[in-house]
């Protein structure tokens, strides 16, 4: 499918949540065109008989594993059940390219019991930092109180 038509998938969902898109899509037309270069993507869309695009994944890969990066869908019809589909060819697809399936984890609720409901396994990782700077230690916290 269309890098253009997943790109508006993606943006939907962090409109809907009122957030800003975590990277340019510049970056991402970069990383697709390395990734085609190098045939480690796909992108996979639900689109229904009236040629609505319900949900988008976009995946890449290499020898050890198939990677989901980014998702979208269509608030509209959040409920037709299509992110899943798009979810589950992925899984299955990936299964011919690589040996396992990273779906990059989220520290969100729903999206995590989302990942769970295919099997995903939880694998924490940790973020260990060291402030000597009793200013930066000070501006570190005032930013994170202010989230």
């Amino acid at each position: 499918m269309d890098l253009k038509d997943f790109l508006h998938l993606n943006k939907m969902i962090f409109t809907r949540q009122s957030k800003n898109l975590p990277y340019t899509e510049s970056y991402v037309k970069k990383l697709h065109k390395a990734c085609q270069d190098h045939q480690s993507s796909k992108i996979f869309i639900a689109v229904d008989p009236e040629g609505r695009h319900h949900a988008g994944v976009y995946l890449i890969w290499d020898k050890e594993s198939a990677y989901y990066i980014m998702g979208g869908g269509d608030p509209e019809l959040r409920n037709s059940g299509a992110t899943s589909l798009c979810m589950w060819e992925a899984i299955k697809f990936a299964s011919t390219v690589s040996t396992s399936f990273n779906f990059e984890g989220s520290m969100i609720e729903p999206i995590e019991s989302f990942f769970r409901a295919f099997g995903a396994i939880q694998k924490p990782y940790f973020n260990i930092t060291k402030t000597n700077s009793k200013l930066l230690k000070i501006a570190q916290l005032t930013k994170s109180l202010l989230r």
